[in-house]
C-alpha cells in the first residue's frame, strides 16, 4: 500500500509540472495605427489627447456608439463638418475684405482705390456666390444651411454691408420666409446678430418690396399665418424684425414721396396691421432689440381707441 501510495504521489507531481499554474495579467493590445489628430464634433480645431497606458499618442473622441449609428445621422454630421470647414474659409476670404476696407481710409491714388475696390468686390461675390449655390440648395432656402449655424450667422451678418442692394434683398427674403424654422433651431440665440445689418438693408426697402418681404413672413412655411405671427411675437429676433418692416412702412406712407405701388399693394399692407395688431393683442410679448418711436402713430392710423390702447398696455 505505500508503495502504491507513493507511486500515486509521484504520478500527481510529474502531472502537476507538465500543466503549471497560469497567471493572467491585465495587458494592452497594441494597435499599429491610430489618427494623429482628434476630429471633436462641433469644433474646427484639432486636439491632441493622451491616454495614462500611451501617453502622448492621439485618440479619436468621438464616442465608439457613433460606428454602429444610421446612414443618415453620419450624413447630417459629415454635413455640418462640411459647412463649419466651409464657413471658416469663406471667414478668412471676410478677413480680406474687411482690411481692404480700412485701407481705403488710408492715402491712396484713385487708381489704386479703384483696383482695390474692384478686388474687394469680386472677392464679395465670390463669398456670396459660394453661401447662396452651397450643394445646389433649393431656390428660397439658399443661405439657410449657414444660418442654422452660430457662426454663419455671424459670417453673414458682417457680410451683408457689403453686398449690393439686391444680393442683401436676398438674404433678407430667405431670413423672413423660414423664420419660423431659423428661430426654432436658434438655441445660441445668436440671431439677433443679424438684426443691425438686415435692419439696414429694410430702410433702403421701397414699398412695393417691403409688402413682398411683410408677404414673407406673414405667409411663410408655417401652415398659418397667425402660428407664423404668434411665433416672431414670442421671439426678440423676431418681434424685432416685424417692428422695423412696420416702421419702415409708416416712414414711408408719411414721408410724402410717391410710392409707386403694385396694384393690390396698399390692400396687403392694410390686412398686415390689423392681422398683425390681433397678434400683438392677444400674446404676452418679448421685449424687442429696439422699439420704434413711430408705432403707435402706425396703429393710431388703422385701429380703433380701444385696440390702441389694448396694445400700449400689452
Amino acid at each position: 500500500r505505500r508503495i502504491e501510495a507513493k507511486m500515486a504521489e509521484e504520478e500527481l507531481g510529474i502531472r502537476n509540472k507538465k500543466e503549471p499554474p497560469k497567471l493572467t495579467t491585465p495587458y494592452i493590445t497594441k494597435t499599429d495605427t491610430y489618427t494623429p489628430v482628434v476630429h471633436i464634433e462641433g469644433s474646427l480645431g484639432q486636439v491632441a489627447v493622451s491616454t495614462c497606458y500611451s501617453p502622448r499618442r492621439a485618440i479619436s473622441a468621438v464616442h465608439a456608439v457613433q460606428a454602429h449609428c444610421p446612414e443618415e445621422h453620419k450624413d447630417t454630421r459629415q454635413q455640418r463638418l462640411e459647412i463649419l470647414c466651409k464657413i471658416e474659409k469663406l471667414f478668412i476670404a471676410l478677413l480680406e475684405v474687411e482690411e481692404m476696407e480700412r485701407m481705403k481710409t488710408t492715402v491712396l491714388s484713385e487708381a489704386e482705390e479703384r483696383r482695390l475696390m474692384e478686388k474687394s468686390q469680386r472677392k464679395v461675390e465670390c463669398i456670396y456666390s459660394q453661401l447662396q449655390h452651397h450643394n445646389s440648395t433649393a431656390s428660397g432656402e439658399e443661405f439657410l444651411p449657414f444660418l442654422v449655424v452660430s457662426k454663419g450667422k455671424k459670417l453673414l451678418a458682417r457680410l451683408l454691408p457689403f453686398l449690393k442692394l439686391d444680393a442683401a434683398l436676398t438674404v433678407l427674403h430667405v431670413v423672413t420666409s423660414n423664420l419660423p424654422t431659423l428661430m426654432s433651431r436658434d438655441t445660441e440665440e445668436a440671431l439677433p446678430v443679424l438684426y443691425p445689418p438686415l435692419r439696414n438693408v429694410i430702410c433702403v426697402l421701397t414699398f412695393n418690396q417691403l409688402i413682398t418681404v411683410l408677404k414673407d413672413l406673414t405667409s411663410s412655411e408655417s401652415p398659418s399665418t397667425y402660428e407664423c405671427l404668434s411665433l416672431a411675437c414670442q421671439n426678440k429676433f423676431g418681434l424685432s424684425l416685424l417692428y422695423a418692416l412696420l416702421s419702415h412702412g409708416e416712414k414711408l406712407l408719411s414721408s410724402g414721396v410717391p410710392l409707386e405701388p403694385s396694384i393690390g399693394d396698399f390692400e396687403t399692407w392694410t390686412d398686415i396691421i390689423f392681422q398683425v395688431a390681433a397678434q400683438l393683442s392677444q400674446c404676452s410679448l418679448v421685449e424687442p432689440l429696439l422699439l420704434p418711436s413711430n408705432l403707435l402713430t402706425l396703429f393710431c392710423r388703422y385701429l380703433d381707441k380701444r385696440t390702441v390702447h389694448q396694445l400700449k398696455s400689452n
